[in-house]
């Protein structure tokens, strides 16, 4: 294919133009994609801030209820029950302030069910000596704890697999949130979401947690990102295909 305007040529070959616009196709795709993830972000974030300002919900009566997860994510709970403190759940390299941690898992037994649920009561400091297990609260009998749902901590990818570490009678150490794994080391049927410890509740340990965001600022800079390639492509697609094809007059002296 060969265009000729004025003085210029656009002369470019067949393999160069099918995978210009191959990629040209594909940067598009995936920069209209990533402002999609941004609007579905920006609803997820304003179906989260509606449940937290909404009112706290009575989490017995509501398990009761058979209310489905989805209805319960980042709800706002107040909770009657035991923890079962036979079982504390250590989750390693967690960080606060640079210091290296845990974040430690209690199950909680509601009251009048025989239903379960992890509950994150917060992070604590881990000892220099990888060996010696963090002293723990415990609480007997029945309390009220105040907290939020959440779905269970997604981990990085491992190394390898490391099975739950048992520290003394009671902690274990692991390096992911896994139910169906924590379910056979304890013996118990948790339910498929946590509790996340409210700060002014009682009977955790340092809460200092971070609201999320919405994150559509980031997938906004991606797509900006992907425009930017499909833009840069056409611009250098056309300088190595567009030549001048009569040369300038010089002007008499």
């Amino acid at each position: 294919m060969k265009l000729i305007i004025g003085n210029w040529c656009f002369s470019p070959r067949l393999l160069t133009s099918i995978l210009t616009l191959v990629f040209m196709y594909l940067f598009v795709s995936l920069g209209f994609w990533q402002l999609d993830r941004a609007e579905q972000k920006t609803g997820l974030f304003a179906d989260f801030e509606n449940r937290q300002v909404s009112d706290e919900l009575d989490f017995n009566l509501a398990i009761n209820n058979q209310l489905d997860k989805e209805a319960l994510i980042w709800r706002r709970i107040e909770a009657v029950g035991e923890f079962i403190e036979q079982y504390q759940i250590l989750l390693d390299n967690q960080v606060e302030n640079t210091h290296a941690g845990y974040f430690i898992y209690t199950p909680f037994k509601l009251d009048k069910s025989d239903s379960i649920v992890l509950v994150n009561r917060g992070w604590l400091l881990a000892d220099k000596d990888r060996k010696v297990s963090p002293e723990l609260v415990e609480s007997s009998g029945k309390v009220m704890i105040n907290g939020v749902v959440k779905e269970v901590p997604k981990t990085g990818l491992l190394l390898k697999e490391m099975p739950p570490e048992k520290m003394n009678s009671t902690n274990y150490r692991v390096q992911r949130i896994d139910i169906k794994e924590l379910e056979e080391l304890t013996k118990l049927k948790l339910l498929p979401y946590i509790f996340r410890l409210e700060s002014e509740s009682e009977h955790g340990y340092i809460r200092k947690w971070r609201l999320p965001g919405s994150g559509e600022s980031v997938h906004h800079g991606y797509a900006f990102q992907w425009f930017a390639f499909a833009v840069a492509l056409m611009v250098i697609y056309l300088l190595l295909n567009v030549k001048r094809t009569i040369k300038q007059e010089q002007t008499d002296e």
